[in-house]
């Protein structure tokens, strides 16, 4: 017996007792109707395979053969990869592990197709495919954050299991602006018996992390999981990081049909930030400027707090009939001040901070997912169906404000520069709201048509409806000046089909077509108001799954995307029409032998911005789209001796290669290819175990990312990290 009771809050200027009424029926109805079934459900078993995609999900998971299951998040039904015409990815707890990663930025270089981008100090960003416009997701749960600004600051890995991605356009499971791909974070679940661990490690840049967590059994009804990470680095640069979070995890099987999933997550991060180097025409460095150098003034920072909360309940009224209904919700406060642009003055001996900038945005998205998954044949064809209704609701502040004290727009010397050029403060004076509902009705279905042939078709429909509008505050936020508002009311509908034609056991070729929406939430100055985005993509590909530990896939792929904006300085949007990106991607991982991991992938993806379908012409046509390289590899090989006086002994290596990168529509800057080798060494016997990593052993310089198109960031060079690990 329990209760559960719901209580509308205000949604800005939004307010309305209509949606609240509606989510209320949408998270009661499943708990109230559902719990007096009696079919069996059956709880996850979180063990895995090292870098073998499988399914750790809240129903239930058959695995058998060579068939590797798909991933939960991702795919929604307990269907193996094999059968899917779709092109995934995944960084496994292991590698993340092997590799001594400690961000998203970082692992997701394990990945094809994929290029990540860290900017302003910890703003992470990702372009999937040629193009920047993806949905990230925790557990399954859409990260507004990305959709809004196209990057945010992730904390560290220490709760992290795994991280999934799916290639392509999937508007049809996870709503608008999934062009590129889907990214989801897949944290760490409980166990069926007790696990724990705990591992630091030090290294250079006076580089300090822990990781604690432990998980199992409560009794025979509810299991636990809880990590904590800490990560704190004084940085190259000097653009250091502190990051701690805490992650819990409940896992709660009343009866053999019900199962309620909870997880809570914190974490409080800060971050110095970097400008990074303002460059000359042609992309040069100016004389004399050390790239060592970090010009950003002492009192910069970006501060990230945030809380999370999901709660998910499955009922399966029998083997073949099961409902789910998942409600989300996250506190998320970055907080910016930073110097932003460097501007030379006419001898270039010096800089002058001409762009301080200060936001605080604070994002707190409501949503629920409610989900009924039936199984059925038809004259011999069976088909597992999904069907869903996904609300959102939206409040985001984002508060501004001036910036003044004798630093405020400071000079300071190119060669030994003096940082702090005196007192430099904020105060707010304005915010900006962003209040956003949508709704989604969504249907798949996956069909056996033969023991060789296999089908997919998805179909959905999204209504949104965003309200926007600037306040002027006081310092102590009390509004004391309304603006108008603009509204944005659109609705569409996405689609997707494939075919998967599977000749033997081991192989699957399939084809598949797919489309996708991002409404444009831009406003400019003047209250204008743009078309949203499409786009689609058709793609064929071939994997081949040798075995339960180590697969390959190939596929070639065409995507389209129309109506884009570019933001310019000073809140003016540029229209530059359409860009389509052709490409190639290939990709192998697993386990070729015992104790030999591997993880490998090449792209090639031509993405350039096309001719406008009018008479006027669109000055970046042909163009290079801006952070979309040609060329990308990535390899990492680890050996483990499995016998021997050398059981235990460890070697990794690992190379990433990243073509050349233009910064902005023009191309006119660009960061210039290069080659990243890394080396890691270990050592374990019983349940402890040692690690030295190396990255950029041949401490390579080169560029890691850009802002403002001109102003270039460089990586850190040779760095090294020493690791001791205790398991249970």
């Amino acid at each position: 017996m329990f209760s559960f009771t719901t209580r509308c809050p205000r949604y800005g200027r939004l307010g309305e007792a209509s949606l609240c009424a509606l989510l209320a029926a949408v998270l009661v109805t499943p708990f109230s109707s559902a719990l007096a079934q009696t079919a069996p459900v059956n709880a996850p078993d979180s063990t895995s395979r090292a870098d073998v995609a499988r399914t750790h999900h809240l129903e239930e998971v058959k695995v058998s053969g060579a068939h590797r299951a798909a991933f939960s998040a991702i795919n929604k039904i307990d269907v193996g990869l094999r059968d899917l015409p779709l092109t995934t990815s995944a960084v496994s707890v292991r590698t993340i592990e092997q590799r001594g990663i400690d961000d998203l930025q970082e692992a997701m270089k394990n990945t094809t197709g994929v290029r990540a981008n860290n900017t302003y100090g910890g703003f992470q960003h990702f372009t999937i495919r040629g193009f920047s416009n993806f949905v990230l997701m925790v557990d399954g749960v859409r990260d507004e954050r990305h959709n809004i600004s196209t990057s945010a600051p992730s904390t560290n890995l220490a709760h992290v299991e795994r991280v999934e991605v799916l290639k392509g356009p999937a508007s049809v499971l996870f709503g608008h602006s999934a062009l590129g791909g889907v990214i989801n974070i897949a944290r760490k679940r409980p166990s069926a018996d007790f696990k724990a661990d705990f591992s630091a490690a030090y290294g250079t840049y006076n580089t300090r992390r822990i990781r604690a967590g432990a998980g199992g059994p409560v009794n025979d009804k509810l299991r636990y999981r809880f990590d904590f990470g800490m990560s704190d680095t004084d940085g190259y640069r000097h653009s250091g990081s502190n990051t701690n979070n805490g992650y819990l995890a409940l896992e709660y099987t009343p009866t053999q049909r019900d199962l309620f999933y909870l997880t809570i997550g914190a974490n409080k991060d800060i971050y110095d930030t970097d400008t990074g180097l303002p460059m000359l025409d042609g992309s040069k460095l100016a004389p004399g400027m050390d790239r060592d150098t970090r010009y950003n003034d002492p009192a910069d920072f970006l501060k990230h707090t945030r809380y999370d909360y999901q709660l998910k309940y499955v009922h399966r009224f029998s083997s073949g009939l099961t409902l789910s209904d998942q409600l989300s919700y996250y506190d998320d406060n970055i907080n910016y001040f930073s110097t932003e642009e460097l501007t030379f003055n006419a001898t270039r001996d010096s800089l002058r901070r001409s762009s301080p900038f200060y936001f605080n945005h604070l994002t707190k998205p409501l949503q629920n997912q409610l989900e009924l998954t039936y199984e059925f044949d038809t004259k011999g064809i069976s088909h597992k169906l999904l069907g869903g209704y996904s609300l959102s609701l939206l409040d985001r502040r984002t508060y501004n404000g001036d910036v003044f004290g004798p630093g405020w727009n400071a000079t300071i010397a190119v060669r030994n520069p003096v940082l702090n050029q005196g007192y430099i403060a904020f105060r707010d004076t304005y915010y900006r709201a962003t209040m956003e509902h949508v709704h989604g009705i969504y249907v798949q279905d996956w069909i056996k048509i033969s023991e060789k042939l296999k089908g997919l078709v998805g179909l959905r429909y999204d209504i949104f409806r965003g309200t926007y509008f600037t306040d002027q505050v006081d310092a102590e936020r009390n509004v004391t000046e309304e603006g108008p508002e603009a509204k944005i009311n659109k609705s569409a509908f996405t689609y997707r089909a494939g075919l998967v034609y599977q000749p033997f056991e081991a192989l699957s070729v399939y084809g598949s077509y797919s489309t996708y929406f991002k409404p444009a939430r831009r406003v400019a100055p003047n209250g204008e108001t743009f078309d949203p985005e499409t786009g689609y993509q058709g793609e064929v590909g071939s994997r081949l799954d040798v075995n339960p530990k180590w697969g390959a896939q190939v596929s070639l792929y065409y995507m389209r995307k129309n109506n884009q904006l570019e933001a310019l300085p000073g809140g003016i949007y540029k229209r530059i029409g359409s860009a389509e990106s052709k490409g190639f991607e290939a990709e192998i991982n697993g386990s070729l032998a015992p104790g030999l991991d591997v993880n490998a992938g090449y792209t090639f993806s031509k993405a350039q911005y096309l001719a406008y379908k009018t008479n006027e012409a669109n000055p970046v046509a042909g163009k290079q789209v801006a952070f979309a390289p040609q060329h990308m590899a990535n390899v990492w090989l680890n050996y483990e001796a499995q016998g021997g006086e050398l059981k235990g002994a460890s070697v990794g290596a690992g190379v990433n290669y990243m073509d050349e990168t233009f910064t902005n529509s023009a191309n006119t800057y660009v960061m210039p290819a290069y080659t990243i080798a890394d080396l890691a060494i270990g050592y374990r016997i019983g349940r402890v175990g040692i690690r030295w990593n190396i990255s950029n052993v041949f401490n390579v310089r080169y560029y890691a990312n850009a802002i403002y198109a001109n102003q270039f960031s460089p990586g850190a060079g040779r760095n090294m990290l020493v690791s001791l690990k205790y398991s249970i």
